[in-house]
């Protein structure tokens, strides 16, 4: 992750699947991304808001009509330029004031973005005023059930609460549907976990396998309707139209 500028004279950080060495965040990422993609057609227009270095875009901008980048830092629009070769249109701007006219896009795809802003609210309701009355909007922060900053991680401003979130969502969208991505685990694992008791129980190695990006433990991360096991992040579909939210020809648990 290189740190780059932010909106708030801070750093960001940005994980570029190309370079990047952490298998785990690999992974995850390219779950949200495949996600995503599933629910993006060929005839949308499709706005990301935080290309970072153009990772997402570049797997995007041949299932769709017509692609809008938009990110703050401009050394990682020039990234994302670069990755796609002239494809689609890269803006540098901010989330929380989106340069666009009203119901621009009939996608909106917003990917571990919103935890780094001062005011995700607004950024929420920009996100809202540039979608299409039948568009949605895909976002996905780090899980929390209460809403804070991390202190674990200063570039995460202010990480939403799922509550929190949702009902931000609802005040903005007549339609609103949650996903949970999460490391599948036995309800004794789940147990030894909130105990914390692990060691104890011999269940350590699991967890590290699971921070290595081991391949069996990548094996078992799943995004679906409903939480379980050790909850990572949470994805939102919006809209206030149909909805196309159900991938095309898939199941809904990836």
């Amino acid at each position: 992750m290189a740190p780059t500028n932010s909106p708030t004279g801070d750093a960001v950080e940005r994980l570029d699947l190309v370079q990047s060495g952490d298998a785990l965040q690999i992974a995850l990422h390219q779950q949200r991304y495949d996600f995503a993609l599933a629910r993006i057609g060929n005839e949308d227009s499709v706005l990301e808001v935080g290309t970072g270095s153009g990772c997402f875009s570049q797997q995007v901008i041949g299932r769709c009509q017509q692609f809008t980048g938009l990110e703050y830092d401009q050394e990682a629009c020039e990234t994302t330029s670069r990755r796609l070769q002239g494809r689609g249109k890269i803006i540098q701007g901010d989330a929380q004031a989106l340069p666009f006219s009203n119901q621009s896009f009939s996608v909106i795809v917003c990917l571990e973005v919103l935890e780094h802003l001062p005011d995700y609210r607004k950024a929420v309701k920009e996100i809202h005023r540039c979608l299409k009355p039948a568009g949605q909007v895909i976002i996905s922060v780090p899980y929390r059930r209460r809403g804070g900053p991390n202190p674990h991680n200063r570039f995460h401003i202010y990480e939403p609460g799922e509550t929190e979130l949702v009902g931000v969502f609802r005040d903005c969208f007549s339609h609103v549907e949650v996903r949970y991505q999460y490391f599948e685990e036995t309800a004794f694992m789940t147990w030894a976990r909130l105990l914390h008791l692990r060691s104890i129980l011999g269940l350590a190695a699991i967890y590290r396998d699971l921070t290595q990006g081991t391949a069996e433990s990548i094996a078992k991360l799943r995004i679906g309707a409903k939480p379980g096991g050790l909850l990572m992040n949470l994805l939102l579909m919006a809209g206030d139209g149909s909805q196309k939210n159900e991938a095309r020809g898939r199941p809904s648990v990836i």
